[in-house]
């Protein structure tokens, strides 16, 4: 079977390789679509010192199953949670299983395939049924349970204010969530060469589009001198400037990731701490909301067809990987295929 590989910089290609077999509570996945996840790209960019298998945003159908598998069967569409919660963990029988850090996760199988592939292998635990959706749609479930967690963290209000920082796809849906959550005024803010990023904000509800390669977040005239809610997918470094333009009372929630020195941020705690602002990560780590990200798309809360910007054939990962990549103005999300 063929399977997708990565290596920075920005260097792809496709392996033949061999699966193992499956062990008590696996299934052997299908693989029909998966996408290309903002961490893919800092892998592929600088992280992965050597090749390795990538994928983790895909849906499929349930091709074989283990031993002790009950809740899927062969012919099953699923997509898949990155990671879930051991039950038996403390802090799950203390009733917050979002704290388990260490449950069962696919990131970790270590196996010569993951979602850019024919097939791969998943723990059971991981495979969320579903119908009524495309495979395309479906496997951007990932990053919108990433979304939700990212808003359910903000804790937005009804009439809050809202600074959107990064329009990549998490961001945008969180943004159509803050929306739908009740927001008075929602602010985007991108660089302006991501011509669709910022178009496709507009679509999905932002009100005023800041462009930070031509205006200081800080100097921005917010009609409320500033904003209640700052929903933060941008790297990590952005965090100063959030802190910045919060008002009294506001909330910085964030997930971006980077490594590195670039992990490393700084900012004023004076205004942290005279403004009462709280600053909170957001770590989709259990996945948690996958039925309710599938009752947000089938009710059309948000649309996930309408990010996938690039489509190409497993076949043509290489080709399709860097079109995507390199076209700047209409990127939004890449999403490979298998017939």
């Amino acid at each position: 079977m063929k399977a997708g590989y990565l290596k920075a910089p920005f260097q792809f290609e496709l392996r033949d390789v061999s699966l193992r077999e499956l062990k008590k509570g696996e299934v052997l996945v299908r693989v029909k679509a998966c996408g290309f996840c903002g961490h893919d790209a800092i892998l592929a960019r600088y992280a992965a010192e050597d090749w390795e298998p990538f994928g983790h945003e895909f849906s499929g159908v349930i091709e074989k199953t283990g031993e002790e598998v009950e809740h899927i069967k062969v012919g099953d569409k699923v997509v898949i949670e990155t990671s879930t919660f051991n039950p038996l963990a403390e802090c799950s029988l203390n009733g917050r299983p979002d704290w388990d850090l260490n449950g069962p996760s696919f990131m970790e199988m270590k196996d010569p395939s993951m979602g850019f592939a024919e097939y791969a292998i998943v723990p059971a635990e991981l495979c969320v049924k579903f119908d009524g959706l495309s495979f395309e749609e479906a496997c951007i479930m990932e990053p919108l349970g990433v979304a939700a967690d990212l808003v359910m963290t903000a804790d937005l209000h009804l009439n809050d204010d809202v600074l959107v920082l990064g329009l990549g796809p998490i961001g945008l849906m969180a943004l159509k969530m803050a929306k739908s959550s009740g927001a008075r005024k929602i602010y985007a803010a991108e660089f302006s060469d991501a011509t669709a990023r910022c178009e496709m904000a507009k679509q999905y509800g932002a009100d005023e589009i800041i462009y930070t390669d031509q205006v200081k977040l800080e100097d921005y005239p917010f009609e409320k001198g500033g904003v209640d809610k700052v929903l933060v997918t941008a790297p990590p470094k952005t965090i100063g400037s959030a802190v910045n333009v919060a008002n009294v009372g506001g909330t910085i929630a964030f997930l971006g990731i980077s490594y590195g020195p670039d992990a490393i941020v700084s900012f004023d705690s004076n205004k942290v701490h005279l403004n009462k602002l709280q600053i909170r990560g957001s770590n989709a780590i259990p996945a948690l909301y996958f039925p309710k990200c599938i009752d947000m798309l089938k009710a059309g809360l948000v649309d996930t067809k309408d990010l996938i910007s690039h489509v190409f054939l497993l076949e043509n990962m290489v080709e399709g990987l860097h079109q995507y990549i390199e076209d700047r103005e209409h990127a939004l999300k890449a999403v490979m295929v298998v017939p």
